[in-house]
């Protein structure tokens, strides 16, 4: 049997594929721009949701009473639901995900500043078992990160004399605290 405009609801709710096909074909592209006007900041799930508006039609398809109005419309109604409904659905997915990172990076974040400032203390506690001259100069190597050369300007030292320093003062550091990582390596 031929499907037409005149027999496709009656060959749907038969459960005949065919007027399914010819549902698709005819009002394919009423269902696209409905469902793309309401769905375009999702658009790469515009194709689930066309194929669920074309389920909807075939699960539902008792529903349609053609005295109420056209199929074109119920099928655009349809679209429409669907579309609003995956919007919903996906944005709601998309703050539950991005509040979910953001708890994760406030995790994180606190964790790390909990170390770096036990490692700062740590690390303090360390220095001050040095002389004032050796404690500013690993203070501006390790903390400040400044140049070897930069600190020999600075403070009117050489820079081999800098270097005997910090060597010294990492061995007295490591017998202190038996470590051998670190920045006294």
């Amino acid at each position: 049997m031929k499907i037409n405009e005149e027999n496709f609801v009656a060959q749907l709710k038969k459960r005949n594929e065919d007027a399914l096909v010819y549902v698709m074909r005819t009002y394919g592209g009423l269902v696209k721009s409905v469902v793309t006007r309401h769905m375009q900041q999702y658009l790469i799930y515009e194709e689930d949701c066309i194929n669920e508006v074309f389920f909807a039609v075939w699960e539902h398809i008792d529903s349609y009473i053609s005295e109420k109005g056209s199929f074109a419309n119920w099928i655009a109604g349809i679209a429409r639901f669907k579309a609003l409904d995956y919007v919903r659905k996906l944005s709601k997915q998309m703050r539950e995900e991005h509040i979910e990172d953001m708890v994760t990076e406030i995790a994180d974040v606190c964790e790390e500043e909990k170390a770096s400032d036990y490692i700062s203390e740590e690390i303090e506690e360390m220095i001050l078992s040095l002389n004032e001259t050796d404690r500013e100069l690993f203070r501006r190597l390790y903390i400040e990160e400044q140049k070897i050369s930069e600190m020999s300007a600075e403070m009117n030292m050489d820079s081999s004399v800098i270097y005997n320093r910090l060597s010294r003062s990492r061995k007295k550091l490591r017998k202190k605290y038996k470590m051998k990582n670190f920045f006294l390596n």
